[in-house]
């Protein structure tokens, strides 16, 4: 038994480690350095892992990595977890213990739920090596398979168990016989519970029974168990589960690529480009979702057209492409401009966009400017911008010789010409080469030019969800790069380098001290060592407060330095590191008190200029979200606090608001205006709408596309349940079927299985997907045929669309049912592996190990609470 001490010293060690958000690396080496002076045996370690990763009801996220790196160094086994997750013995097999074990009983995970995928994890990648650990294993769960033979969570860990390489060589030989027959007894009930939710699952685990023979062993009363399910029928094939769908730009790549039929694609692309348009001008859109799709249209869609214009080949060209689409886009959604009267209404914007496509289109040099006017079929409006087509690199080089060339470029990112894609690549290019002149005499301006470059492509990056390959970015020692990896981290003093420890100094006593911000310390700190520095910079002031060195009055003070128009936009890096520090808000956290007088300085200044203002909104948007729920896990902890709810009003005003959910309330009392089922009967009229227009353009008819959201699809899944949901598309299929008066009824199916395995992103992981609840009727469609045989037909049909649909998709493109649901997943048994610590997972803060394991901060500030 290890001794009292130890125990105490490890669950202090671990506490640390979670509060300071230790990557795994730095995790694994101080678990090896702590161990050395501090051994126990690892029924301990884990047992005080799991204590401090599971605190207020809530399992901590960095928990799963950090058993991770036990298991993997062996310093633990897999054994040692299942026993410290479930008793030797479950208990009496209750729903509430079932619904804890499958995680079922609330939006936040059991400790169960969270590390038996884990355990199925490793052990699938060969963590049991020796045949003693697999018995061992095997016996600990067997009680817990016979009180809750329905878990799916457990039935993947059967399964992982059952197919690992050690259990392939055992389990047939005469050691594992005696062990074979009480697991085949076992698993008859589970297979057939399995059955009725999880297809996949049971026919894996019915694979594994016949596998190893196990029903041979067992007598014929207990074969009968197994409800019909036909042993026999099964192959290697149906025992391999799916793992989760990734949607990668290689995948999309090759799909693209090897579409036979490239000019039917590029039409269709432009169609529905325009299509989605009209559409949100019709729906009365936000404004900022509108000037999305038209910069799509405009600035994004000729250049990716372009890398497809060199693979059509004679007689056929990207102009007939383009031609062949503008023909079929409806004439009343996108007049010419000799054809309308209301220049400024929804009409003249959208004949603006299809006259700005066609100039972009001339730009990219897929069709001759000649052509503008017989496609528009009108004397065009506009010309080609005077500047030509812009290359990145000449911009840089022109910004680099004249930066005043850089502010005229921004101006021109709003212009629909076709330009801003070269303009952006070049604005983040700069970054990374920054020059600063010779003769400049101030330095203010420079680092207003470089914060609001740096600042503008913040702003870009979080408002379309961009990552680093998305605005270009492939170097991982660019500035840019560095930035977004970790600007918002600070880094131990004895980590900087001399020069970034003189910075830091001079910045401290810039702000804290008599000397002011001045051109020496501005011309000795580049504008990106600054950005840089930023967040070690609040680290250090935030310790230098608490310990007694900086007063709070001085500390605030200092702080609104960082308001004026040429610091503020490093208060984006900034104010992300407060929210990441915000997440280690416990009871007793030291810090609480210093952090929010600081926030609120920043957040909420009492004054500020005009130019000020400006900045710090666009800063507050890139920050409010993240800030925004750091605030609120706070006052969850500090219930009588009065600082922080101002704050998250404040920040409330910046949050993005996306598109999709514009409106929501209106929308549904519309939906829901019949007295019953108007969400069923809205859905129902739109999918005959969607039907009805795809017949209309089939017969050559051109049409508009009618008014749609995908927020009335996601709606009904979420208030009336997926089933209906499914019940209602079903219906309306049946409908068309049996209409004689509606020709080519083929086209509803189409409808409603797009509909089907289009991407829900807004749904919970727990929710059932419309992909899911068509597998289930699926499987009873042998029994509705009896007395429904047009539904039977309608629900097989469907299935088999779906599951062609991913068959032909899912090694390509990645998709899956709802964003990658509806297939069997590695943790398929439908629980969030995440907890309300996601946010902190892009926050591992880089200590020293002698810092840590003395209990020091930087400097001897402070020590460890």
């Amino acid at each position: 038994m290890a001794p009292i001490g130890a125990k105490s010293e490890w669950h202090t060690f671990f506490i640390a480690c979670f509060r300071k958000r230790l990557s795994s690396e730095t995790f694994s080496s101080l678990v090896q350095f702590f161990g050395a002076k501090h051994p126990a045996p690892p029924q301990v370690l884990v047992q005080n892992l799991l204590d401090a990763g599971c605190r207020d009801g809530l399992v901590d996220q960095r928990l799963c990595a950090y058993l991770e790196v036990l298991l993997s160094s062996q310093t633990i086994d897999v054994s040692v977890l299942l026993s410290a997750v479930l008793p030797v013995q479950p208990g009496d097999g209750t729903a509430l213990e079932a619904r804890l074990l499958d995680g079922e009983d609330s939006a936040k995970p059991s400790v169960q739920a969270v590390v038996l995928p884990l355990l199925s994890r490793v052990i699938a990648n060969g963590s049991i090596s020796e045949d003693s650990e697999l018995f061992v294993f095997l016996k600990h769960l067997l009680p817990w398979i016979n009180h809750f033979p329905s878990s799916i969570v457990l039935g993947f860990l059967v399964s992982a168990t059952l197919g690992c390489s050690i259990a392939q060589e055992v389990l047939p030989s005469t050691k594992g016989k005696k062990l074979k027959t009480v697991f085949g007894q076992a698993l008859i009930p589970m297979v057939a519970n399995l059955s009725q939710t999880n297809i996949q699952l049971a026919s894996a685990l019915s694979y594994w029974q016949k596998h190893y023979q196990m029903q041979d062993a067992l007598p014929q009363d207990s074969m009968e168990l197994l409800g019909g399910v036909d042993l026999g029928a099964l192959s290697f094939q149906e025992s391999v589960l799916d793992n989760e769908p990734m949607n990668t730009r290689a995948g999309l790549y090759v799909y693209l690529n090897a579409m036979g039929n490239v000019p039917t694609l590029v039409t269709d692309l432009i169609l529905a480009a325009f299509d989605i348009f009209a559409n949100a001008i019709y729906r009365t859109e936000s404004s900022q979702s509108i000037t999305i799709l038209r910069c799509f249209l405009v600035n994004k869609l000729p250049a990716f057209l372009n890398n497809y214009a060199a693979i059509i080949f004679p007689p056929l060209s990207i102009e007939m492409c383009i031609s062949q689409a503008l023909l079929r886009v409806d004439p009343a959604a996108f007049p010419s401009f000799s054809q309308m009267f209301d220049l400024l209404g929804k009409n003249g914007m959208l004949s603006e966009a299809r006259q700005e496509f066609l100039f972009a289109c001339a730009l990219q040099q897929l069709i001759p400017e000649g052509s503008i006017e017989a496609l528009l079929g009108d004397v065009p409006m506009q010309s080609l911008p005077a500047s030509g087509r812009y290359v990145k690199d000449d911009l840089v080089a022109n910004c680099t010789a004249n930066p005043a060339r850089i502010e005229e470029l921004v101006s021109e990112l709003e212009n629909m010409e076709g330009n801003a894609g070269e303009i952006a690549g070049a604005l983040i290019e700069l970054l990374d080469h920054w020059q600063e002149h010779e003769d400049q005499v101030e330095n203010q301006p420079v680092y207003d030019e470089f914060g609001s470059v740096l600042l503008l492509i913040s702003a870009i990056k979080h408002r379309f969800a961009l990552d680093l390959a998305d605005i270009g970015i492939s170097a991982p020692e660019s500035f840019v790069s560095q930035y977004f990896k970790s600007a918002c981290e600070s880094r131990a003093v004895n980590k900087l380098t001399e020069h970034e420890n003189e910075l830091l100094g001079g910045w401290v006593r810039g702000l804290f001290e008599t000397e002011g911000i001045n051109d020496e310390l501005m011309s000795m700190c580049k504008p990106a060592e600054f950005h840089l520095l930023v967040s070690t910079l609040f680290d250090q002031s935030i310790k230098a407060c608490q310990a007694g060195v900086l007063g709070l009055d001085t500390l605030t003070g200092g702080l609104e330095y960082l308001l004026e128009p040429f610091l503020l936009p490093s208060l984006a890096a900034g104010l992300t590191w407060f929210a990441n520090k915000l997440w280690e808000t416990k009871d007793s956290f030291p810090l609480i008190n210093i952090l929010m007088p600081a926030l609120s300085i920043l957040i909420k200044p009492p004054s500020m200029s005009a130019d000020s203002a400006a900045i710090h909104s666009a800063v507050l948007s890139v920050v409010a979200e993240p800030l925004d729920q750091a605030l609120t896990h706070a006052q969850r902890v500090y219930k009588l606090r009065m600082d922080i709810s101002p704050l998250t009003e404040t920040l409330k005003s910046h949050m993005q608001k996306h598109g999709r959910d514009a409106d929501a309330y209106t929308e549904l009392a519309a939906w829901a205006v019949t007295p019953s089922m108007g969400l069923q009967v809205a859905l129902r009229n739109l999918v005959r709408l969607l039907s009805q227009w795809c017949l209309a353009e089939q017969s050559g008819a051109a049409a508009s596309p009618p008014s749609y959201t995908h927020r009335l699809l996601r709606s009904c899944v979420q208030l009336v349940g997926a089933k209906a949901t499914l019940k209602t598309l079903v219906d309306e299929v049946l409908r068309q079927y049996n209409n004689e008066h509606v020709p080519h009824a083929e086209v509803v199916l189409d409808v409603v299985v797009t509909m089907i395995v289009a991407p829900q992103p807004d749904l919970t992981s727990q929710r059932l997907t419309l992909g899911e609840v068509l597998a289930t009727e699926f499987q009873t469609t042998n029994e509705l045929s009896k007395t429904d045989p047009d539904r039977a037909r309608v629900i097989v049909r469907l299935h088999r669309r779906v599951q062609s649909f991913f068959a032909a998709n899912s090694n390509d493109v990645g998709v899956g049912m709802g964003e990658g649901r509806g297939m069997v997943l590695s943790n398929a048994e439908g629980l969030p592996t995440t907890d309300i610590d996601d946010v902190l997972a892009h926050t591992e803060e880089r200590i020293n190990s002698g810092e840590f394991l003395g209990g020091t901060i930087d400097e001897g500030l402070m020590s460890i609470g």
